[in-house]
């Protein structure tokens, strides 16, 4: 039985933590991951985003609800459901811009960018990628694995801190015992009986959230 509602404490997570929301679609994990990219004070500090699924604009939006007005220079979205066939636009100050989720190379570069921008001002930052899955259909596991390697390699390096969500349904249990070895902690969601709940299993759990099923 799921304990009652707890919420993640996103400032729990330590400079260099990566961490991996897991679970079935339809389970919240783009909104839990924007939680935890507005941990501590995002006003202050920098956040990147790479949404598959989402517009630029949309996450941009959701994200303020979350965590407040943030400076759009402490903002920056790399844009990779492919809009930019509709809208001509590669990139802005703040947004990058690619035909579809399997460019890894082009995701990776973007996520760089803006990662070297605010650790060279000095800047704290979160970085999140959402999601995994959409990524998976355009490229094979093994490419998004060496994807993953770097990208969080770099964020453990530079003290930044990184949250990645991946559809469950769309890994073998092999595939995910082995991205699991590239983070420190799991979030896991699952539909529960009245609402969804989750846990944290990995070096967090306990401090981010809870180790036992527990409803949002």
């Amino acid at each position: 039985m799921p304990s009652a509602s707890v919420a993640l404490d996103p400032d729990a997570l330590a400079p260099g933590t990566n961490v991996l929301l897991s679970g079935p679609v339809m389970t919240g994990k783009q909104r839990v991951l924007l939680r935890l990219l507005a941990g501590g004070d995002p006003t202050d500090r920098g956040t990147v985003v790479a949404t598959t699924r989402t517009s630029a604009d949309a996450v941009s939006r959701t994200f303020e609800a979350i965590a407040g007005e943030v400076p759009d220079d402490l903002f920056a979205v790399v844009d990779c459901t492919g809009t930019i066939a509709e809208s001509r636009v590669r990139k802005t100050a703040n947004r990058r811009f690619l035909s579809n989720p399997g460019d890894l190379t082009g995701v990776g570069i973007g996520l760089t960018e803006f990662m070297r921008r605010f650790y060279h001002r000095g800047d704290e930052a979160r970085v999140g990628v959402h999601s995994l899955s959409t990524m998976l259909m355009y490229t094979e596991f093994r490419r998004l694995f060496q994807f993953l390697h770097a990208v969080t390699g770099r964020i453990d390096s530079s003290g930044f801190v990184g949250a990645f969500a991946v559809d469950s349904s769309a890994l073998e249990p092999r595939e995910l015992n082995i991205l699991l070895q590239l983070f420190d902690s799991v979030v896991e969601t699952r539909d529960g009986d009245e609402s969804v709940e989750y846990r944290v299993r990995g070096a967090d759990a306990g401090t981010l959230g809870p180790g036992s099923w527990t409803s949002f």
